[in-house]
């Protein structure tokens, strides 16, 4: 207890060192046996839930964290309309990132600038976390060999997240992992307890990678034979297994990533099939699924990029932030054959006629539908499944020459996926495209694109690396009307694959250095006009229909007396719409209106 309380203190002096090594926690200072610890664990080192919600008709973003990565891949496209629709903020905000600038924090104009450091702070406020259990977990007392277990699976749990956080960092701010950049800079490696009065400086990615490995070791060790608690919201030996899949894969040591990846397999196996799923049981991606092995965080990216979708007045309005990109839509090459083409992704009518908006189709994500703005209970970027497992050992096969393995790996995934899957004969450099293409069909908007992208590029036996475009467009906010429009360029082998390190931590963190991550231009460009379709109509209610019926009634008899009449003083006489409701009231009104026209057209047929 005295020494925790001293940890806490000595923090507490030397936290003024910098946002990324701020103190700890004051519930630290609390802690007096292992479940305090696992408490603050679950606290502080697990990324918060959050998500993208209502409140009182207000649309709320709360714990959103590590987001940047899905706006710089190839899974997403800027939606142009050629109207102002009040997206810019969202624009605006993840502008920096989603056209790889090399101050990812300014707006397009230089206005002003968006917070670069909120991931970089929250990871290392977690490892920090992590540090701290680690340091003092071997101290606490247990009675019996089940308390002792319950520390081992602390001790796993703290070590598995240090490797998850660092594992994340080094791939957004180091050079992917290769012979060739084992000595280039990653990120600082601070595995003490306490904030140090001292100046950091970047680890290399060799180094980074080292203490990775490492901290899967111990977890793997202390997780073995450890009690699962909170499945899948905790960490347990399956979500190890898998990481270290993970791990192995980008450093290229295929035997490890095959092995795991086997590993994860013999503890869940499981697939969802598509084949006896159905839209009527909602969302693809949840808690329910059998392909679950851990979540941690909160869900944003779907209710971000598309959040509105619904009948306003009549008018249907469907306007994203962001559709899924024609790279990403083109990946899934079997059309209908493959389901995850309307469970993953969706076509879909896209516009709003009210703001002079064309309608057109586009395709849109569907894994979560983000219209349907509610917290999830899923993560959209920490979560595993069990699908990844299957290509992290596909690839690890295939690369090490065993294309058997890997054809039975990917036979057992796609044929959960399409209503016929289909042999597998792709061979070599073939198969290796075949199974990247897969992960990208598979995964996406997952959190694993931009590393995928990454990892390609260095590939000793495969190297493959790509050109993506994206684009920004400026609005009038006086006419609402779309202005401008750039494009901008990742060219293949990019630097920008790696970001600069944050803006404010550079500032307050001189000795840390930079990476080169080159400027980025625009330029001009001029979107293509969207070809017009026919917009859904508001489906109708059974009050609307019955209306709609006791006015065809009271129309079809005035428009027979109108027309033996020569008349219209049926028409204003016999109108008697008996509704106070609106959905009554309005279909009497169009149930009227057709009656009369066909009662009249009648007269003149008998």
């Amino acid at each position: 207890m005295r020494k925790i309380i001293g940890i806490f203190i000595m923090a507490l002096a030397l936290g003024g060192c910098s946002d990324f090594l701020e103190e700890y926690s004051q519930d630290l200072a609390r802690v007096e046996n292992y479940v305090d610890l696992d408490e603050v664990l679950m606290g502080d080192a697990y990324l918060p839930v959050g998500g993208v919600f209502r409140d009182e008709g207000i649309m709320v973003t709360e714990n959103d964290r590590f987001q940047v990565i899905h706006y710089m891949s190839d899974e997403l496209s800027k939606y142009i309309p050629s109207n102002y629709f009040g997206l810019e903020d969202i624009q605006d905000q993840y502008y920096g990132w989603h056209t790889w600038q090399q101050d990812v924090g300014l707006t397009r104009d230089g206005s002003s600038r968006n917070a670069e450091d909120e991931d970089w702070n929250q990871a290392y406020h977690s490892i920090n976390i992590c540090n701290m259990v680690l340091d003092a977990i071997d101290e606490q007392h247990a009675e019996n060999e089940e308390q002792e277990m319950e520390k081992s699976r602390i001790k796993g749990e703290a070590a598995f997240l240090r490797a998850l956080y660092y594992f994340e960092l080094v791939n957004l701010y180091g050079k992917p992992y290769c012979s060739a950049n084992l000595n280039s800079p990653g990120v600082p490696i601070k595995l003490s307890p306490v904030v140090e009065d001292k100046d950091y400086t970047c680890n290399t990615v060799e180094e980074v990678y080292a203490q990775i490995v490492d901290d899967l070791n111990l977890a793997d060790t202390c997780l073995a034979n450890a009690p699962v608690k909170n499945h899948p919201y905790r960490a347990d030996i399956t979500s190890v297994y898998l990481l270290k899949s993970r791990v192995y894969l980008y450093m290229q040591e295929w035997k490890q990533a095959l092995e795991y990846a086997q590993k994860t397999l013999a503890k869940n196996g499981n697939l969802l099939d598509l084949n006896s799923w159905s839209a009527s049981k909602g969302e693809v991606l949840n808690i329910s699924s059998p392909e679950i092995i851990f979540s941690m965080g909160g869900y944003f990216i779907a209710s971000t990029i598309y959040f509105q979708r619904e009948f306003d007045y009549g008018e249907w309005l469907a306007i994203p932030v962001y559709t899924i990109s024609d790279d990403l839509a083109a990946a899934y090459d079997e059309g209908d054959n493959d389901l995850r083409t309307q469970y993953y992704i969706r076509k879909d009518t896209l516009g709003y006629s009210y703001c002079d908006i064309p309608y057109s189709e586009g395709w849109v994500l569907n894994k979560v539908q983000g219209w349907n703005l509610d917290i999830r209970d899923v993560s959209d970027n920490f979560l595993f499944r069990t699908a990844e497992a299957y290509l992290n050992g596909a690839e690890a096969a295939a690369m090490r020459g065993d294309e058997g393995t890997a054809h039975s790996l990917l036979k057992t995934l796609r044929d959960n996926r399409l209503k016929n899957s289909g042999a597998i004969t792709a061979s070599g450099a073939d198969l290796i495209a075949f199974i990247r293409d897969e992960r990208q069909r598979e995964l996406c908007l997952e959190g694993h694109r931009w590393f995928d992208l990454r990892r390609y590029t260095v590939n000793e036996k495969y190297p493959y690396s790509k050109k993506i475009v994206h684009y920004y467009t400026s609005y009038n906010n006086d006419t609402f009307q779309d202005e401008h429009t750039w494009s901008y360029v990742l060219e293949e082998n990019d630097e920008a694959y790696t970001l600069a390190l944050p803006y404010e931590v550079l500032k307050f963190q001189m000795t840390l250095g930079s990476n080169t991550r080159p400027p980025r231009t625009s330029t001009d460009y001029t979107p293509e006009p969207p070809t017009e379709i026919t917009p859904p109509e508001e489906p109708k209610s059974p009050e609307y229909y019955e209306g709609y019926d006791t006015g065809y009634e009271d129309g079809y008899a005035a428009g027979l007396k109108d027309a033996e009449e020569d008349s219209m003083d049926a028409y204003w006489d016999d109108y008697n719409n008996p509704y106070d409701d609106d959905d009554h009231y309005e279909g009497y009104e169009a149930g009227f209106e057709d009656g009369y026209d066909d009662g009249f057209d009648a007269y003149f047929e008998m």
